[in-house]
């Protein structure tokens, strides 16, 4: 046990070390183990076959044999492309658009599950939720809408379950979870007096608050496991600083100054099954749905200078996925998913920070059995949708001088995953 502890805080750290953002749908990662990603979540809080469970539905750790941890990283590889143009009234502005605009990362997760008595478990689940960073570079189309947006949520989740009866188990915890903001845009000063150098502003916020979450997993009848989550909003007050650049003409009446904002992270909620055709096949599929809507603006105060309101105006959505696992023998398995995920962005509202349209998803990976007490999960999947255009949204426009951005977004998204699994 002094090893487990002392491999979790070694993981921990490297957590909070290595952590990236990625763009997903919304803001939300459900990226949290090799075989979320393989099967693309379906059967995510029914299968409790994986220590991931502990974050999918705490309930399913009831199901786990004996002390586990599990420790992996996701491979974020973005495509995000912009074809388009600026205009100032009826001149066209210059701007390159070749550099691709997504970021690579690094998504760490740890889980660990410990038994209490023959009914109770306790784990830890340590993962990232909600992320995203697009850099669009200062010399795009699009600078002073937005140069750079990047936010990262750390989620610390302990948890508990109990076995109720033979075929029912409940758990549930409370989450940690810290959350950053970061905004980088232009001030296009040469058109507000006609001549001088372009400024810029620089948002850095953050904070630290609770949530929680409760699960269920019930197997009413041999081989079929229904699984029900529910993890709550997290609402976040954050604080930090307003940066003006030291080009900013006194006469726009900006200055650096300590900001604050608040940002609403959704509630969501999971409905899950898995069904053993044979004992070599079983069926998975996930229902999730996110209560978007609490993303409705986000005002940014820092006195002296003006409120800056960014809004946004999100809608509820959906995440549907199926998939199915196949034990070739006693050390492969091969899993594989297929699902459609609503993008909470509308074309109305939709913003260059997270420039998201309803996408497709393909996943596939094996499990590979390495000896009686390791697993070894690898994961791909590849996301892809219609193009995100900005011409109809009241985003497209800078707050300063109302230039208009025009054009859209393509996008894709590949997935790669390793998760490593040791009993203890």
């Amino acid at each position: 046990m002094a090893h487990a502890k002392k491999l979790l805080c070694l993981i921990g750290a490297l957590f909070v070390a290595s952590s990236g953002e990625a763009l997903a749908a919304g803001f939300a990662i459900r990226e949290n183990s090799a075989e979320s990603v393989a099967t693309v979540f379906a059967g995510n809080a029914s299968r409790a076959d994986d220590v991931a469970t502990t974050f999918n539905n705490p309930a399913g750790m009831s199901d786990l044999e004996g002390a586990q941890i599990e420790v992996g990283g996701a491979l974020v590889l973005p495509s995000i492309h912009f074809t388009g143009n600026l205009t100032a009234g009826a001149a066209t502005l210059p701007g390159n658009n070749s550099r691709q605009d997504g970021q690579i990362a690094l998504i760490p997760h740890v889980y660990g599950v410990f038994d209490l008595d023959d009914r109770t478990k306790v784990g830890l689940a340590i993962t990232t939720p909600f992320g995203n960073t697009v850099d669009y570079g200062d010399q795009w189309s699009g600078r002073y809408v937005n140069i750079k947006t990047s936010a990262l949520a750390m989620d610390f989740n302990p948890n508990i379950s109990y076995r109720v009866a033979d075929w029912l188990s409940v758990g549930g915890g409370i989450s940690l979870q810290y959350f950053r903001l970061g905004l980088a845009s232009g001030i296009p000063q040469s058109l507000i007096f006609g001549a001088g150098p372009d400024s810029s502003y620089d948002l850095t916020v953050a904070n630290w608050n609770f949530g929680w979450n409760v699960g269920a997993l019930a197997q009413p009848w041999a081989g079929t496991r229904i699984g029900f989550t529910y993890r709550s909003d997290i609402d976040h007050t954050m604080k930090g600083m307003l940066r003006f650049a030291p080009t900013t003409n006194p006469l726009v009446g900006l200055s650096t100054a300590p900001a604050t904002t608040d940002i609403h992270l959704p509630a969501s909620f999971t409905a899950s099954l898995t069904q053993d055709v044979s004992g070599d096949l079983s069926l998975f599929g996930d229902v999730q749905y996110t209560e978007w809507h609490v993303f409705r603006d986000v005002s940014l105060l820092a006195p002296p200078n003006p409120v800056f309101t960014f809004v946004e105006h999100y809608r509820d959505t959906w995440m549907m996925s199926v998939g199915g696992n196949y034990k070739f023998n006693d050390v492969w398995s091969l899993r594989g998913g297929f699902g459609y995920d609503q993008s909470p962005v509308t074309d109305a509202f939709r913003d260059t920070g997270v420039p998201d349209d309803n996408r497709y998803m393909i996943g596939i990976g094996p499990r590979i059995r390495l000896n009686d007490t390791m697993l070894l999960d690898l994961g791909y999947a590849h996301y892809w949708g219609a193009a995100a255009t900005v011409d109809k949204s009241i985003n497209s426009a800078d707050p300063f001088a109302g230039t208009m951005l025009h054009g859209q977004f393509n996008n894709s998204l590949n997935w790669l995953v390793v998760s490593f699994t040791a009993a203890l």
